[in-house]
């Protein structure tokens, strides 16, 4: 399957969102899309699975555009996970997690192995409401994961923003997991040395436009970063032999 963005404008009244953004995504990779607040990350993630309509260009799965798709086409081939999410019944993490199935077979097996494989055994005849945040967060990645059948398209939008570090880890290793399948993933994320370590692409936007796509490394430069947030960033390297991009603070002599 192919992913296209094609000359992709989008505006909320006369503020514009997207503008001319054309960038097609690497099958069977984890892509980052990353850049400051209001860069348009999250409405091009909606945009492309159809909830927005562009006022021009559009995205193209396999060369149809995703809106002229029904909603069981997509969902058989692309699975979104938003910011947040809301469970308007009184469901449980079980029956949550089998609406992933709703447009594919049922498979109590896929189900199980989605709650299994985020964690939430031990909650999965709770109440979805009466979870935490971060909780409800890999339920609808579960949710997610259970509706996905092999090579296929995954947008996440900061799914582990409120997850504690060990889940935000787990989290991250299941997506690299996933992409060892085949998943082509799609991830908006705030945390730059996450997406400097762990993904393959990066898309990184400013102001409603795409600065650069290609390459991690060649994409989140020290001196690009610094030209799109305004803040010079550093590599840093831990005790263990890692490496993180910081910030550099003006009380380290940053300038």
């Amino acid at each position: 399957m192919t992913l296209v963005i094609d000359d992709l404008s989008f505006a909320y009244g006369d503020v514009t969102a997207l503008e001319n953004i054309a960038v097609e995504a690497v099958p069977g990779r984890l892509t980052a899309i990353v850049g400051p607040n209001a860069s348009g990350k999250s409405t091009l993630l909606r945009c492309i699975i159809g909830s927005l309509r562009p006022g021009r260009g559009r995205a193209l799965l396999d060369g149809v555009p995703t809106r002229h798709l029904r909603p069981r086409i997509m969902a058989r081939r692309m699975a979104y996970v938003a910011q947040r999410s809301a469970v308007s019944a009184a469901f449980t993490v079980t029956e949550v997690v089998e609406l992933g199935r709703y447009a594919l077979p049922p498979s109590r097996r896929l189900v199980e192995q989605a709650i299994a494989r985020l964690d939430l055994a031990d909650v999965a005849h709770r109440s979805y409401a009466a979870l935490s945040v971060g909780q409800q967060q890999r339920v609808m990645l579960a949710r997610a994961v259970a509706q996905l059948e092999g090579a296929g398209y995954l947008l996440l939008d900061e799914p582990t923003s409120a997850m504690d570090l060990r889940h935000q880890r787990d989290t991250m290793t299941l997506i690299r997991e996933l992409v060892g399948e085949g998943v082509t993933v799609l991830m908006v994320m705030h945390d730059l040395t996450a997406a400097a370590v762990e993904a393959d692409v990066a898309w990184l936007l400013q102001s409603g436009r795409l600065v650069a796509a290609g390459l991690t490394s060649e994409v989140l430069t020290e001196s690009r970063l610094r030209e799109v947030f305004n803040v010079p960033f550093e590599w840093l390297e831990s005790a263990s032999g890692g490496r993180r991009l910081a910030p550099i603070t003006s009380s380290r002599g940053g300038g």
